[in-house]
């Protein structure tokens, strides 16, 4: 029958042949949490204590039914290994319960985003988180119809069937009308090419729910593709407001207001995304040195040097950001601390050499040019640089 309900699973029955993964920095929140799903039955629990590190267990050790993450910890918060989770397609259907001390409207917004099941408050007694984990797995098991017609046409979405797919969420928009329809009914039509349509339906879901992040999300996007950057900057500055906590937001922000020629704005809003993904820093100063800020990302860069992001890789582009503005002797510096760390990187070399090359040393380029060549004989760029130093030097 259509309507049949599968047997309610037992917390003990879920998790048999599986795992638990439990997050938190604090041995002693780990051992708790621990003790409480033993005795829910759960045989298995791996543990971590921090976000780096749970996403390599999720990643090494297959079979994760639930996901435990403490919201704060270090080197990678609950929420930001949460949004890793997500975005890999390998484990990005694993349940994520997290785990904080409170939680205010902002971080309500931004789990919901995210896309995690559900949140717990500390301190909780094990009625509760074994409430709150039974619930996630009935709605896994059970879901409404309506989500299950939703996830039809999701799939109708990716097999390219976009007429099939919007009849379908229009059917569901008869069921419950909300603001999550009408944004699948929007990314629907903006497939079909029917931008103003689109564009209707991403107002109409801010209009009913106020707090719909991902209406002002999708609407930004739109007027982004179409070249409409005053409008998206409006509607990524309430989504903000809404949720602060999004380093990707700040970024497209970040990038609009350089735009526009307003530095000291762009700055507020690159700094706010390394507030909340420290990552970034390189990704922004990558950004800058694409479009001609090389005073800029080169602040950025040694911003991330600080951080111990990405080193090597962070040295040679600091050292490209300074070559730009003329500091080739600088740049000369951070390759020779750069080569301290890795003496075998050819990337190095041959920028040292580029760097010696605008000071006019022929000689030293040459030098390094050869040492790029001695540890990968193959790098054509070397080859290149010393076949036209030997026609200069030829004459």
């Amino acid at each position: 029958m259509a309507n049949e309900i599968t047997k309610k699973l037992t917390i003990r029955d879920y998790f048999k042949g599986g795992y638990v993964l439990v997050a938190d920095d604090m041995p002693n929140m780990r051992r708790t949490l621990k003790n409480m799903l033993k005795q829910m039955g759960v045989e298995t629990v791996l543990e971590a204590d921090d976000g780096t590190t749970a996403l390599e267990t999720l990643q090494n050790n297959a079979g994760c039914k639930f996901a435990l993450l403490d919201w704060n910890m270090p080197r990678m918060t609950g929420i930001n290994a949460a949004k890793e989770i997500r975005a890999n397609e390998h484990i990005q259907d694993t349940p994520i319960l997290l785990i904080t001390a409170e939680v205010e409207n902002h971080q309500v917004a931004q789990a919901g985003e995210v896309g995690v099941n559900g949140y717990v408050i500390k301190p909780f007694i094990l009625k509760t988180l074994q409430d709150k984990i039974q619930n996630i797995i009935d709605a896994r098991q059970n879901p409404p119809e309506y989500i299950k017609l939703l996830k039809q046409g999701e799939e109708l979405i990716r097999r390219g069937q976009y007429g099939e797919a919007l009849h379908l969420f229009k059917q569901v928009q008869e069921m419950k009308e909300s603001s999550r329809i009408h944004v699948q009914i929007g990314e629907t039509f903006e497939l079909l090419g029917e931008f103003d349509k689109a564009h209707a339906s991403y107002t109409e879901a801010a209009r009913q729910n106020g707090k719909f992040l991902k209406a002002y999300i999708k609407a930004a996007d739109l007027h982004l593709k179409r070249g409409n950057e005053e409008e998206a900057l409006e509607l990524l500055l309430q989504a903000t407001t809404i949720s602060p906590g999004n380093a990707d937001r700040h970024i497209a922000i970040g990038k609009i207001y350089l735009n526009k020629g307003n530095e000291s704005k762009a700055h507020h809003a690159f700094s706010a995304a390394i507030r909340h993904e420290s990552k970034r820093t390189t990704e922004i100063a990558e950004e800058l040195l694409r479009i001609g800020k090389a005073e800029l990302a080169e602040q950025y860069f040694r911003q991330s040097l600080s951080k111990q992001v990405d080193v090597i890789n962070t040295y040679n582009r600091l050292g490209i950001a300074l070559r730009r503005q003329g500091k080739w002797k600088e740049a000369i510096k951070e390759y020779e601390i750069a080569i301290t760390i890795d003496p075998h990187d050819e990337g190095l070399y041959f920028n040292m050499a580029k760097s010696y090359l605008e000071g006019e040393n022929r000689e030293l380029a040459e030098k390094f040019f050869k040492k790029a060549l001695q540890i990968n004989p193959g790098l054509t760029a070397a080859k290149e640089e010393l076949a036209i130093l030997k026609k200069a030097r030829d004459g």
